[in-house]
């Protein structure tokens, strides 16, 4: 009985303990660890509900589910990280709005997750993809797409590990990107779209919607965590593990439904078969007559 107490004991939640943190002021507890770890599993779980999907379709009907496996996957690595307490950098905060008794120093050390921003990185730009190939654009009207998105997590980055007043330069221009990024996705691709017209237009204006709106809210929850250090870092992953979770993990899953109720053709994407396209081998040639023949006299005069 007393063994299976101190396995009890042993039990649970060690990250902190294992991979304590060091040098910081402001750092996750336990209580942000455990809800991390539950954010790393539900990505898991839609990425592997995708992925079991996506082997069920013809290889030319999966390119839909690849657009949400990639995302929830790497996040799910991501958030996997954080909540172990690793891949974070201490970072003097700007503002002492946060204040903890051992704190060492007026402006104390916040911890800054990096790993997050490198899950952004590899997960960001496939909503605002998913929205651009809803309406079949240009391979390189995509690209910039995607690359302002780029701009933005990257800028957002640079901007957190600063630590003097010029993070807000950063910011402001990674918010620009953002915002270039949605307009370019709500004229271009919006107006093809509408020229399919009826029921994809409404489920494409929909759809980005919700991502505008979601991806709206990260520039607020960014000033008051690592720009104005106003919330602490529990509540800073509490913030952005819901965002997540709704922008980077439901919305890939919910395009890989809209697609499959529509279909890629409908989309504008249609895939031969390549073996079908291939030439077929040319065909054995049949012995002429007169070469059979001569075979058989050699056979009769060897003999």
């Amino acid at each position: 009985m007393s063994q299976y107490i101190d396995l009890v004991k042993r039990g649970g939640n060690e990250a902190l303990i294992l991979n304590p943190p060091h040098d910081v002021d402001f750092h996750i507890t336990t209580g942000g660890s455990d809800w991390l770890f539950a954010a790393s599993a539900i990505f898991l779980a839609l990425s592997l509900v995708a992925i079991i999907l996506m082997f069920t379709k013809h290889v030319h009907e999966r390119m839909h589910y690849y657009t949400a496996i990639i995302p929830t996957f790497c996040m799910s690595v991501a958030y996997f990280t954080m909540g172990s307490n690793l891949g974070w950098a201490p970072v003097q905060a700007l503002y002492n709005r946060n204040r903890v008794s051992t704190q060492k120093t007026h402006l104390g050390y916040r911890q800054i997750f990096y790993a997050r921003y490198i899950g952004w990185f590899l997960a960001f730009p496939w909503p605002v993809a998913q929205a651009s190939l809803m309406g079949h654009t240009s391979l390189w009207h995509l690209f910039f797409n995607v690359f302002m998105t780029e701009v933005f997590v990257i800028c957002y980055l640079v901007g957190t590990v600063v630590h003097s007043q010029y993070k807000w330069g950063y910011y402001t221009a990674g918010t620009c990107a953002a915002i270039i990024a949605c307009i370019s996705v709500m004229t271009t691709t919006r107006r093809i779209v509408k020229r399919k017209g009826g029921e994809l237009f409404v489920v494409f204006t929909f759809f980005f919607g919700v991502i505008m709106f979601l991806w709206g809210i990260y520039p607020i929850v960014w000033g008051l965590c690592e720009g104005g250090n106003v919330l602490n870092p529990d509540d800073e992953a509490i913030w952005y593990g819901i965002m997540d979770c709704l922008l980077l993990g439901v919305m890939p899953c919910v395009f890989v439904a809209i697609a499959g109720y529509f279909g890629l053709d409908t989309l504008g994407y249609k895939f031969e078969d390549e073996e079908s396209a291939l030439p077929l081998p040319p065909a054995p040639k049949s012995p002429s007559p007169s070469s059979s023949n001569l075979k058989k006299k050699l056979k009769k005069s060897k003999k």
